[in-house]
């Protein structure tokens, strides 16, 4: 099949192969990462993960904000380019709470850290890549939204998800109205 073929598809097939399209691409990651630290340490490749990721995060939010005509800003237009990621469609993140000054979100899921459980090597320090996505994120759609990690590994986190961001937006008043 080629490219082309997609259009003739029906939109329940064209959903099933994005979403396998996700998880294949997610694999690809996990993979690399794998090999990566078999051959140089788990140090090695969180470093390196990172600064992928920090790559990624640059030219797949410019993509989604040109392919979908992103123009929010703030956190509207950050939870607007998180949620059309690749990996979202693999695996989501739900709102713990949500206002437009304010947000927290978590992850119930997390196909990397549950493969790597599941096959006994435990959980990887992926804090730092969470860190750098978001700050690349949030350089080109908005600098004033700012965010803190509430839990990722290597830290605490519940049973029931595996990570939990807050987004913030400070809005501002004007001095001579008092008006926001």
């Amino acid at each position: 099949m080629s490219g082309t073929d997609l259009e003739s598809l029906p939109k329940e097939t064209l959903i099933k192969i994005i979403r396998m399209m996700a998880r294949n691409w997610l694999t690809v990651d996990g993979l690399w990462f794998r090999g990566v630290e078999g051959k140089f340490g788990l140090a090695a490749a969180v470093e390196l993960d990172v600064k992928m990721w920090e790559q990624q995060a640059i030219i797949e939010t410019k993509r989604i904000k040109e392919t979908l005509g992103v123009k929010e800003k703030g956190i509207e237009g950050v939870l607007k380019i998180l949620e059309y990621m690749t990996s979202s469609y693999a695996y989501c993140f739900e709102y713990e709470e949500k206002s437009p000054d304010r947000v927290v979100i978590r992850y119930p899921h997390c196909i990397p850290q549950e493969a790597r459980v599941r096959q006994g090597l435990g959980e990887f320090p992926c804090r730092p890549t969470g860190e750098t996505i978001l700050k690349r994120i949030i350089e080109i759609i908005d600098p004033r939204v700012t965010f803190r990690c509430l839990a990722c590994p290597p830290g605490e986190h519940a049973a029931d998800f595996w990570c939990k961001w807050e987004l913030t937006f400070p809005h501002t008043v004007e001095p001579a109205t008092g008006m926001v």
